[in-house]
């Protein structure tokens, strides 16, 4: 009957202090109004355009559990972004349950999407990336190493709601870093049926390379690596995937499928910022400012400028797909006012190397964009 006595009495030690600390509910907002300028109706029209509006909340009733529910609402229907549990189950050790980014592409993964150097996400991690997924993540932060890892097993069919076939899928990512230096690779594979293959997409969300379905295994690995020099930071990412598939011949669900070449795709990005005035990046922040208001009671924020360039090649290695690609660079210019508002502008043109079936005699184009971002977390 003694041995509970000293559990219970480290119980009643900790409950005030968690009493203390008490739960905590963070919101998140974030908001994005651009002006844009597009070579072709096609790809958009020109004018001001809600790129997002994104409202949620992160709580975390105590310290090593945390709740997080984040919808976007600039699109035709509401669409939940994240959904997800996350546990600390000892130091260097969490894991996390729900509807959550995918591991691959620092970039992509480790950053909101409204700090990014450059708007948007560069052409091979729009093409590549998983994206969000339905799944059970470990990640792994040892205190001792200078390594991260995750692994992450889900359903690979992008949806919150359920998967779209029995299998599930496999998320790796192994990162090395020290000082300014952080290099890793990463891995996907799902068994798919029926789902799109890798295309094309622009920053505006233009689909200019459609690749065939694919229902078997696909497989996508990356690489990259990020230096960080002072106000520099310097990002290389590189991709490959490769694409199984089949069709149905008969109707009948029972017989066998007929196989069909497998497609590959790669991809290679390098990009490039520079923070002319204010504190280099630290984490997922954007620049923050080194002093607090100008001469004017106008705040001196942070300046930063930018550079991109990236090359696809898609739907390769089948002889019954047409191959598309793409050659594309972008630069861009903001000011950071504070740690909640930007503004910037930024310019991209790409070269296709198949038309787009919209626009079958073209095969240039470019986008031009200002941006004012608000971001509360």
């Amino acid at each position: 009957m003694s041995r509970p006595l000293p559990f219970l009495a480290l119980a009643l030690v900790a409950a005030p202090a968690a009493r203390a600390e008490g739960p905590r509910i963070v919101p998140t907002l974030v908001g994005e109004v651009d002006y844009r300028v597009h070579v072709d109706d096609l790809e958009g029209h020109n004018g001001f355009n809600l790129a997002r509006f994104r409202l949620g909340a992160r709580g975390e009733p105590v310290s090593w559990l945390s709740a997080v529910g984040t919808a976007e609402w600039a699109q035709e229907k509401p669409a939940i972004i994240d959904a997800y549990v996350d546990l600390t189950v000892i130091q260097g050790l969490r894991l996390s349950l729900g509807y959550a980014k995918t591991p691959l592409f620092p970039t992509a993964r480790d950053q909101s999407i409204e700090t990014l150097p450059v708007p948007e996400l560069s052409l091979v991690t729009s093409a590549f990336w998983p994206r969000r997924d339905l799944g059970l993540e470990a990640q792994w932060m040892p205190t001792t190493l200078p390594l991260e890892g995750w692994l992450r097993v889900g359903n690979g069919s992008g949806s919150p709601l359920g998967n779209d076939n029995p299998q599930p899928s496999v998320d790796a990512r192994l990162d090395v870093h020290a000082g300014g230096v952080r290099v890793g690779a990463g891995a996907h594979v799902e068994d798919a049926f029926d789902r799109p293959g890798i295309g094309g997409r622009l920053p505006q969300g233009f689909l200019f390379y459609r690749a065939p379905p694919v229902s078997g295994y696909r497989t996508v690995t990356e690489a990259h690596g990020r230096l960080d020099a002072g106000g520099v930071r310097v990002d290389v990412q590189a991709a490959a995937a490769w694409e199984h598939r089949s069709r149905d011949t008969d109707g009948n669900p029972a017989t066998p499928r007929e196989s069909l070449p497998t497609m590959s795709s790669q991809g290679l990005g390098v990009e490039a910022s520079w923070v002319l005035r204010g504190k280099p990046r630290e984490g997922a922040q954007w620049p923050q400012a080194l002093a607090g208001v100008g001469s004017e009671g106008i705040p001196s924020g942070s300046l930063e400028v930018a550079a991109r360039f990236e090359r696809l090649w898609l739907g390769r290695s089948a002889a019954d797909v047409v191959p598309g690609g793409a050659t594309g660079g972008a630069v861009s210019f903001h000011w950071w006012v504070t740690g909640f508002l930007g503004v910037g502008v930024a310019g991209y043109v790409d070269h296709y190397d198949t038309p787009p079936v919209e626009e079958p005699t073209r095969d240039w184009t470019y986008l031009a964009l200002l941006r004012t971002t608000v971001s509360l977390h």
